[in-house]
C-alpha cells in the first residue's frame, strides 16, 4: 500500500516538476543523508508538478520501529532493542550498552544477592533481566538493580535472557558481556 501523500509533500512537488518525490522513513525525516534502505519508494512528479498514482517501492526498504507504530522505548536498551530487531543495527551493538545498562534482575527478595537461572523447554538455564520495571513479569516476587557488567562474572557461563516476557526479548551470551 502506497504512503498517503501529505500537504508538505504536495508542495514540494509544485515546487520540483518532472522529478521524483522520495518518501522517507520517520527515522530519517530529519538527516541530510539518507541510506538506501531509509527510502520507503518515490511517486513521479509531472510537469505541472503533481505527484501521479505511481508508486515505486524501494525493495531495500527497512521500516524502523516509528513507521512500524512500535511503542514508545522505555529507554536506550530497549530503543537498541527496536532498532536491532528491525535491521537498522547490529545484534553485535547490543552487549557493550547492556555492560552499562542498570538492569533489573529476578530476586526472590529484597535482601536476596543470589544470581538464578531457569531452564525453558529443552533445559537450557538462562538469567533472565529486565530493561525497566514495566516489563518485570507480574509472577516475580522480586528484583534487584545490578549492572551488566557488575552480574557478568556471576553468571557462570549462562546466557542473559532480556525481557523474557517482551516486548523485544533477546539472548546475550556471558562472555560477551565480559570487558
Amino acid at each position: 500500500m502506497p504512503p498517503d501523500i501529505t500537504p508538505e509533500m504536495r508542495a514540494s512537488a509544485k515546487s520540483n516538476p518532472n522529478t521524483w518525490l522520495y518518501v522517507i522513513d520517520p527515522l530519517f525525516e530529519s538527516e541530510a543523508d539518507v541510506p538506501p534502505w531509509g527510502v520507503v519508494g518515490a511517486y513521479p512528479v509531472d510537469a505541472d508538478g503533481e505527484i501521479e498514482d505511481d508508486f515505486q517501492p524501494n525493495d531495500r526498504y527497512r521500516p524502523s520501529p516509528q513507521a512500524l507504530r512500535m511503542p514508545a522505548p522505555a529507554g536506550p536498551v530497549d530503543e537498541l532493542l527496536q532498532l536491532i530487531r528491525t535491521g537498522h543495527r547490529e545484534a553485535a551493538d547490543l552487549a557493550p550498552v547492556l555492560r552499562d545498562a542498570t538492569l533489573l534482575l529476578y530476586a526472590r527478595s529484597a535482601q536476596e544477592y543470589d544470581v538464578l537461572g531457569f531452564p525453558d523447554d529443552q533445559g537450557r538455564v538462562y538469567v533472565p533481566v529486565c530493561t525497566s520495571e514495566e516489563h518485570v513479569p507480574s509472577a516475580w516476587p522480586g528484583w534487584r538493580l545490578v549492572t551488566g557488567r557488575d552480574i557478568a562474572p556471576l553468571l557462570d557461563g549462562f546466557p542473559l535472557l532480556v525481557n523474557p516476557i517482551g516486548p523485544i526479548s533477546a539472548i546475550v551470551p556471558a562472555e560477551h558481556l565480559v570487558d
